[in-house]
C-alpha cells in the first residue's frame, strides 16, 4: 500500500475465531479478498474468474483448473482438517450450493465463501436456501471508526488522524493517497482516484445480474450525493433525470439495495418511524456530489475548484465519523433529530444515551452555550467535540487530543 502499513480490522477477530463455516459479504473494494490473504491463514485458496476458469493457490503456487477439476479436488478437501477460501463463489453453478449442502454433514475443514454481487446475502439466507443454518454471514463493510483512529493516530497527530480517519475508511484508496502532506493535497489525490474508480466500485455491485448499472441507480446516487436525503426528495430530484418518473415507493426499493451492500446508509429519525438515508463511504458520496453540482465525471475542472468544493464537504465527513466514533465507543446506535436539531443522537436499545454536536473547528463560548440551551430538558450525557474547547456546565467536551486518549484506554 502507498501508505506503508495495514490497517487491522476488528472483524478478523470474528473470522477467526468462528468455528463453522462463513460466508464473507459486501460491495466490492472494502477489503475482503485483502483480509482473508493478508490476514487469515488460509491453506487453499480459490478464485473463481468472470468465466467460472478458478484459480488456486497452494503454498505459494498458482494453477487454474478446470470447473469439474475444481469440484473434484473440493470434495476431498472439504473432508479435511483445513481453511479453504472460494472468492466470488457467486459465479458458480447455482447447484454448486447444493454440493455444499450436502457435503457440510461429513465435513472437517473451515470454509469461507467470499462474494460481492448484491444477490449473494440473498441466495444465502433465502428460506430457501440450501445453506440456511449451515453457514454464518459476516457483512464486512467500511473500515470501522475506531479500527482506523486507532492506526493513523500512531502517524500522525490527533486532529490530523481523525481527519484522515474520516476520508479514509474505504480500504482501496489507500493505494492512491500519501497522507504526509496537507489535507488540501490529500483532497486532491482523492479526487484524481475517485475520478475514474468510483463509478465502477457501484457499477459491478449490479454487474452480476444486471450486467450494467442501470440510470436509475446513478440518479439516485446522484440525488443522495446533492443532499437529498428521504425517498420523496429523492424522487423529485430524479425526475427530471429519468425519461419514466420514479414514485417515492420506488425509489425506496432501489435504496434498500443501495443499503443492503453497504453503498447508503439508512438513520432513524429519533422517536419517529420515518429514515434519512445517505451514501455511507464518503468517497462514493464526494464524487456524486462532484458530480450532481459540477458534472465530475465528464467534464475536466479545474483541481483547485475540485478541491475548495471538497474542503466544503470535509467537515460534515469529520462530523460523520466523530458521531460513529462515539457511537462505537458507547455501543449505540446513530439516530438523528432535526427538532432540535444534533448531529447525533445516540441510543442503545430503546434507551437515550447521549446527543452529541461536532464542530470542525475551535468552540468558542456562544457554541457551547448554544448546545446547552438545545439539550434542556433532554436526560442524557451531553457530548461536544471540537478542535479546542472550554470546559462549560454539565457538557462533556472532548478535543481530539482528549478523543484519543479515551480510545486508547478502552
Amino acid at each position: 500500500m502507498s501508505m506503508g502499513f495495514i490497517i487491522p480490522r476488528f472483524k478478523t477477530k470474528e473470522i477467526e475465531e468462528s468455528r463453522g463455516w462463513l460466508l464473507l459479504f459486501g460491495r466490492r473494494k472494502t477489503g475482503k479478498t485483502f483480509l482473508v490473504r493478508n490476514m487469515l491463514k488460509y491453506d487453499f485458496y480459490f478464485f473463481v474468474g468472470r468465466g467460472r476458469k478458478i484459480f488456486l493457490e497452494e503454498h505459494g503456487k498458482v494453477e487454474s483448473l478446470p470447473y469439474e477439476v475444481f469440484m473434484e479436488r473440493l470434495r476431498h478437501l472439504i473432508g479435511e482438517d483445513v481453511l479453504i477460501v472460494i472468492d466470488e463463489f457467486q459465479r458458480l453453478p447455482d447447484d454448486f450450493l447444493d454440493f455444499l449442502h450436502y457435503a457440510k454433514s461429513k465435513s472437517r475443514s473451515k470454509l469461507i465463501l467470499v462474494g460481492s454481487s448484491i444477490q449473494v446475502s440473498r441466495r444465502i439466507l433465502s428460506r430457501r436456501s440450501p445453506l440456511l443454518g449451515i453457514i454464518k454471514p459476516i457483512h464486512i463493510g467500511l473500515i470501522r471508526p475506531l479500527d482506523i483512529l486507532l492506526e493513523l493516530s500512531k502517524r500522525f497527530p490527533p486532529y490530523k488522524a481523525i481527519q484522515l480517519s474520516s476520508l479514509l475508511r474505504d480500504p482501496w484508496i489507500l493505494e492512491f493517497i500519501d497522507p504526509k502532506g496537507s489535507i488540501e493535497e490529500v483532497l486532491e489525490q482523492i479526487i484524481q482516484a475517485i475520478k475514474y474508480n468510483a463509478r465502477s466500485l457501484v457499477g459491478e455491485v449490479f454487474q452480476e445480474e444486471e450486467k450494467e448499472l442501470t440510470e436509475r441507480y446513478e440518479a439516485i446516487l446522484k440525488a443522495l450525493g446533492d443532499g437529498r436525503n428521504t425517498p420523496s426528495q429523492v424522487a423529485n430530484y430524479v425526475s427530471s433525470l429519468l425519461t419514466t418518473p420514479l414514485k417515492s415507493q420506488d425509489v425506496k426499493k432501489y435504496i434498500s439495495n443501495l443499503v443492503e451492500m453497504g453503498i447508503a446508509e439508512k438513520i432513524k429519525i429519533y422517536g419517529k418511524k420515518r429514515h434519512i438515508y445517505r451514501i455511507e463511504s464518503p468517497l462514493l458520496d464526494l464524487f456524486h456530489y462532484l458530480d450532481a453540482r459540477y458534472g465530475f465525471y465528464e467534464v475536466d475542472l479545474p483541481i483547485e475548484l475540485l478541491r475548495d468544493k471538497a474542503m466544503d464537504k470535509l467537515p460534515f465527513y469529520y462530523e460523520n465519523f466523530v458521531v460513529k466514533l462515539f457511537a462505537e465507543i458507547l455501543g449505540c446506535e446513530v439516530q438523528k433529530t432535526f427538532k432540535p436539531e444534533f448531529d447525533g443522537v445516540l441510543v442503545r436499545g430503546k434507551r437515550l444515551v447521549a446527543v452529541i454536536e461536532v464542530k470542525y473547528g475551535v468552540a468558542n463560548r456562544n457554541d457551547l452555550a448554544r448546545f446547552l440551551a438545545k439539550t434542556d430538558g433532554w436526560k442524557c450525557r451531553k457530548i461536544l467535540v471540537a478542535k479546542e474547547a472550554e470546559e462549560m456546565g454539565e457538557l462533556e467536551v472532548y478535543t481530539p487530543e482528549k478523543i484519543m486518549d479515551l480510545i486508547r484506554k478502552r
